[in-house]
């Protein structure tokens, strides 16, 4: 199996964020790599991506040539830490176990509902979001230092930042408000 290259850290998510220094690293380490290789990505694309991984499993990512994926390196930390926190929420509320799906009681702890779950969820994405969108206003602004950023991922992030939100409602995405008339 290949070696994992993570851009964050446990330690950082734990110190930017409400969650516990004593969460399990099993559960950590899924939730970092699942925010990096599905939210961050679809934010940096593919090539933009493996180039940070690349620089940061080399070791060069900290020399003098490549300040600018530094700096992009540490845009990224805030999002990846608050969409390690809304990744990891389930993961450590319910447990996936040879007689299904549990989660734990104990007599000094009161399990949280569902809801009141999808509540610190949604906290935790609506953090992830604000930082998403300063990233991607970042990368459009300064495009040209990172020739990974090709025209199409361009346009999709601009169309992000147009009509985009992470919700359960449909917005009408990046054409949704081109057929409307203003008065």
């Amino acid at each position: 199996m290949a070696t994992q290259i993570l851009l964050t850290s446990e330690a950082y998510v734990k110190t930017v964020t409400a969650i516990s220094d004593n969460l399990a690293g099993k559960y950590m380490l899924t939730s970092i790599r699942e925010a990096q290789e599905m939210g961050l990505r679809s934010i940096l694309g593919d090539c933009l991506l493996d180039t940070l991984k690349a620089l940061v499993a080399g070791g060069s990512i900290n020399n003098e040539e490549y300040g600018a994926y530094k700096t992009l390196l540490d845009r990224c930390q805030d999002y990846l830490a608050y969409m390690t926190v809304v990744e990891a929420l389930n993961k450590v509320s319910y447990k996936v176990t040879n007689f299904g799906v549990a989660k734990s009681t104990d007599q000094n702890l009161q399990v949280v509902t569902q809801d009141e779950i999808a509540k610190q969820q949604y906290y935790y994405q609506a953090k992830a979001d604000a930082c998403c969108y300063a990233l991607q206003n970042y990368l459009l602004n300064n495009r040209t230092s990172y020739p990974e950023l090709d025209e199409c991922t361009c346009r999709r992030i601009k169309s992000n930042l147009y009509s985009a939100a992470t919700c359960g409602l449909w917005l009408g995405g990046a054409r949704g408000r081109e057929g409307r008339k203003t008065r």
